[in-house]
């Protein structure tokens, strides 16, 4: 695996979608977050988007449920959850790995962005920079 977390070896991660139709666990090691700016991400989700990735068969679910799969292009497909419709999920044919977006396990804060791809696709409106203004005392605490 490629850009590790350190100490995310031989651990569990938990996570789910926004209605908690679907729950996960996935044991460590997991990836660093890689944010992709293609024309298929910027499509399905309305902007650039990040994951982290685990091995596939160190993934289990949790309850019943399980993402659906669309297949996005022809080497690679998304879960998504039915219910509430959460991309949570992206599996390549020809890898081992499964992308997981690092807003679906319950706590992330081991995961940093190590790196991006097809930053030349990404609109002009671009990706956020550190120059823009805070709006969090804007908008009402969730």
């Amino acid at each position: 695996m490629d850009r590790p977390v350190a100490d995310t070896e031989g651990r569990s991660f938990e996570g789910g979608c926004h209605c908690g139709n679907i729950r996960f666990k996935a044991e460590g090691p997991l990836r660093q977050i890689l944010m992709c700016h293609c024309s298929d991400c910027l499509k399905l989700t309305g902007t650039s988007w990040g994951a982290s990735a685990a091995y596939a068969d160190s993934i289990s679910w949790l309850g019943e449920s399980q993402p659906r799969w669309y297949r996005s292009s022809q080497w690679a497909e998304r879960g998504f959850c039915p219910e509430c419709g959460a991309q949570m999920f992206y599996r390549r044919r020809d890898l081992p790995l499964v992308s997981i977006a690092p807003g679906a396990f319950d706590s992330s804060e081991m995961l940093t962005v190590s790196g991006q791809i097809y930053r030349h696709a990404h609109p002009s409106w671009g990706p956020c920079g550190d120059d823009l203004a805070d709006l969090d005392d804007t908008y009402p605490k969730r």
